[in-house]
């Protein structure tokens, strides 16, 4: 089957020289991660929750991110542990398109990384007791001694980007998509960001556009997706029964610069 590719903004390439070198090393090892669309129903419509990533970072430093990080052990014990519910996991796995252990590890990580880096909970307690935040961001807890069991209902499969093998630091990110829960607001404090706030899908792109906001590709084309929803009901609408198919972004090394290109369904979650 042959997939149609959609070449991306020349700003996403890089210069020759620079590929040329990455080419020359062994290909990262890929980490498995979650990135989490917080949605809402705002002045603008549709908007959804920013993280300005700090410009000490590793990885996307000075770039605006969904709430986000990489899997950890406790994350998956999840199913084993009863955070979160069999049968949550096992939809979640038909939707993944994975065992229900790593669906399971998927939605701890989710809510685990939300609540770390905004305040917000996807669990079944109303809310949990003071401090928690910070003791499980230093991992003197764990998920489930805060959460209880995580609300799986609320986070829906949204996408799923895998990073080119030439790249040094590569992650299998599933996106989810979830309203924020009524009585809760984000609030960015983490130690990872500098800034943090909603905004609709079309302002941060033309932000982009006018180089006043920094974006990675799969932050743009989420973000270029989400810019056709009108309010949070239709976006969830359009969540519903998705089973995100792999996008990898293709290079296409030039004479001086190397452009990006995805697949079509990069731009509408699934083939």
């Amino acid at each position: 089957m042959t997939t149609d590719l959609v070449d991306l903004p020349p700003r996403f390439g890089m210069d020759r020289p620079a590929f040329d070198k990455l080419g020359s090393r062994p290909p990262g090892e890929l980490r498995a991660a979650t990135s989490v669309i917080l949605a809402r129903d705002g002045a603008e419509g549709l908007e959804v929750f920013l993280l300005q990533r700090a410009d000490s970072m590793a990885f996307g430093a000075g770039m605006s991110v969904f709430p986000g990080g990489g899997l950890d052990g406790g994350d998956r014990t999840a199913l084993a542990d009863g955070l979160v519910d069999t049968g949550a996991a096992v939809e979640a796995a038909a939707s993944w398109g994975t065992t229900p252990e790593e669906a399971a590890a998927l939605l701890a990580c989710a809510v685990r990384e939300t609540y770390e880096e905004t305040g917000v909970l996807f669990a079944d307690v109303d809310a949990p007791a003071a401090g928690t935040r910070e003791r499980l961001v230093a991992r003197e807890v764990g998920l489930r001694d805060v959460a209880g069991r995580v609300a799986a209902d609320r986070l829906r499969p949204w996408a799923r980007w895998l990073t080119p093998e030439v790249m040094p630091k590569r992650y299998d990110t599933a996106f989810f998509v979830a309203a924020v829960p009524e009585g809760q607001e984000p609030d960015g404090e983490t130690s990872e960001a500098v800034g943090a706030g909603w905004c609709a899908p079309s302002r941060a792109l033309r932000e982009w556009d006018a180089k006043e906001r920094g974006l990675m590709p799969p932050t743009w084309a989420v973000l270029t997706e989400l810019a056709a929803a009108p309010d949070v009901a239709t976006l969830l609408a359009s969540a519903a029964g998705r089973r995100p198919e792999p996008i990898t972004p293709s290079l296409r090394p030039g004479d001086e610069r190397v452009g990006i290109a995805v697949p079509a369904h990069a731009f509408g979650g699934q083939a």
